[in-house]
């Protein structure tokens, strides 16, 4: 390049404030909410759901079709309420039930329970009402032991 078109006087005239500041289109990255079916908080579903997807014959014509979750009607035993509760589990979710301890670690501990309260996402599940009712007997034996230590 010849001297006179040298970029070194231009870029060093304009300082580093004078700068155009490039803001991107899209707004700062948030964590995306995913959209929950009515019919998996009316249950324990452990995160799953109706899939869609296509079959495929041999001669190739895709034909849309649904896979659902295998759900199952039963009744759970709650050692901290200390009752039979009736839900409709899938087969994964009774198996997390088993490797969590019970069904009261389970509603304690999963994210797929907790899922819905941290963000805010429609109704209560029926997960997530029995959860709230362990939560408060836990407080309130808690609640009584404290002022059975008090009295001595």
């Amino acid at each position: 390049l010849p001297s006179s078109l040298s970029l070194r006087p231009i870029l060093s005239a304009q300082s580093p404030q004078s700068l155009p500041t490039i803001q991107s289109p899209q707004p700062p990255h948030t964590t995306q909410i995913r959209p929950r079916s009515s019919r998996s908080t009316r249950g324990l579903f452990d995160g799953r759901d109706v899939r869609f997807g296509n079959n495929v014959p041999f001669s190739l014509k895709k034909t849309r079709r649904k896979w659902s979750p295998n759900v199952q009607h039963k009744v759970l035993y709650s050692e901290v309420l200390d009752e039979l509760i009736k839900f409709k589990v899938t087969t994964g979710a009774l198996r997390s039930i088993d490797k969590m301890g019970g069904l009261d670690n389970y509603l304690l501990n999963s994210r797929h329970v907790k899922e819905l309260k941290t963000k805010g996402v429609g109704k209560e599940g029926q997960g997530q009402q029995v959860r709230n009712r362990i939560v408060q007997k836990l407080k309130h034996q808690e609640r009584l032991k404290r002022e059975a230590v008090e009295r001595g």
